[in-house]
């Protein structure tokens, strides 16, 4: 879904605002909010700074938020950040069908698709040309999943060798790198996906005098976006075209093992 222009964000947030609030909602909050013409300056422009910086799979610090948005409309921007965000977070929810999760370890927010349809659409403002991309990024979280969260890097390079003939070999020249569906898929994997929170890349600590090993972990954006049951249904659909998956061979061998 392309992101809508900030003219077209801003009118249909004001909308939400003014046709009030559900039942579930505090009347105190809405009051405050129908009441304060800055607050409600403060909501739209909070949410036109939330979709584009989302369109870009950022996470959005809290803090650069409260500096970017909220402390140029008024002089303590921290004092109105608990209001303007429980307005933001409805709004969002309601009008757009976003969620507004919050990530502690970097102390930010990620955007979430709360109208769920399949694995491709839990991103806001993914378009079907990154659909190439997001579909190996399915496999990819898929193989973490299913292996606990992490694996060891050699085991997930590995994988995507026999797969895709991905190979983790960084060449200085461009044209090695590219992939013929992925592009350049190393910048892609190592780079965009961390960059965006998808995968993390971390450096094993050595307590052996051994050579240090690295592994793979699914990130913050990743863990919101997949949820089990979604990978779940991702396994049956590729069970579904006949591709047998690791469980169905442990389960035979551990079979064929009792037989004998």
């Amino acid at each position: 879904m392309p992101a809508k222009k900030s003219s077209q964000v801003a009118t249909q947030s004001q909308i939400s605002i003014h046709n009030g609030s559900s039942d579930d909602h505090d009347d105190d909050d809405d009051h405050i909010l129908e009441d304060d013409a800055n607050i409600r300056q403060m909501v739209c422009a909070s949410i036109q700074y939330i979709l584009v910086h989302s369109s870009k799979l950022q996470v959005i610090k809290r803090l650069e938020w409260i500096n970017t948005v909220l402390r140029p409309m008024a002089y303590d921007g921290r004092k109105y950040f608990p209001s303007v965000h429980k307005h933001v977070v409805r709004i969002l929810n309601d009008t757009f069908g976003y969620k507004l999760v919050f990530d502690e370890k970097h102390d930010g927010y990620v955007v979430v698709n709360a109208l769920t349809k399949g694995p491709l659409e839990h991103r806001p403002l993914a378009n079907s040309n990154q659909y190439s991309k997001y579909a190996l990024l399915m496999i990819i979280v898929t193989c973490l999943k299913r292996a606990g969260g992490e694996m060891a890097s050699v085991d997930f390079w590995g994988i995507l060798g026999e797969t895709f003939s991905i190979r983790n070999d960084e060449s200085t020249r461009l044209s090695i790198n590219q992939h013929k569906i992925f592009g350049d898929v190393q910048k892609l994997i190592k780079t965009d996906f961390v960059k965006e929170g998808y995968l993390i890349f971390e450096q094993a600590k050595d307590f052996t005098g051994d050579t240090p090993t690295q592994t793979v972990k699914l990130g913050f954006r990743a863990q919101q976006e997949f949820p089990d049951e979604t990978v779940e249904k991702f396994i049956e659909k590729i069970d579904d075209y006949g591709i047998e998956s690791d469980k169905e061979d442990e389960n035979e061998n551990n079979a064929m093992d009792e037989d004998n």
